[in-house]
């Protein structure tokens, strides 16, 4: 038997929206926590208050003063071409070095022949 009926109170169209809200209010009352730690006297919550509270504020303002541009192209990096691997191996013959079957010289006779 297959699942039954999906039920109207049942159908789940949040696409993980109620995680991040979640995230988001526990997140804050553990900061909130972390804080009220620190005025109380627990001075190794210190960098717990302003790291967080310096990246919030270094991103904003990253945000503010460049934030993305549509339409910038990727960008460019100066590398060599890679290396093909057939250079890498160490039988660097092939049957075409060897010549033909009749013993001329691959290719043919050259020009001038």
């Amino acid at each position: 038997m297959g699942p039954g009926p999906v039920l109207d109170d049942h159908v789940r169209d949040d696409a993980g929206g109620v995680w991040i809200v979640t995230g988001w209010i526990v997140g804050l009352v553990v900061y909130a926590g972390v804080v009220l730690a620190w005025h109380a006297g627990f001075t190794a919550a210190a960098p717990f208050v302003v790291i967080p509270a310096v990246l919030v504020v270094m991103i904003g303002a990253g945000n503010l003063l460049s934030g993305r541009r549509p339409g910038r192209p990727a960008p460019r990096f100066n590398r060599p071409d890679p290396v093909p691997l057939t250079a890498l191996r160490r039988d660097r013959t092939s049957p075409a070095d060897h010549g033909d079957a009749d013993g001329t010289p691959a290719g043919g006779p050259g020009p001038g022949r």
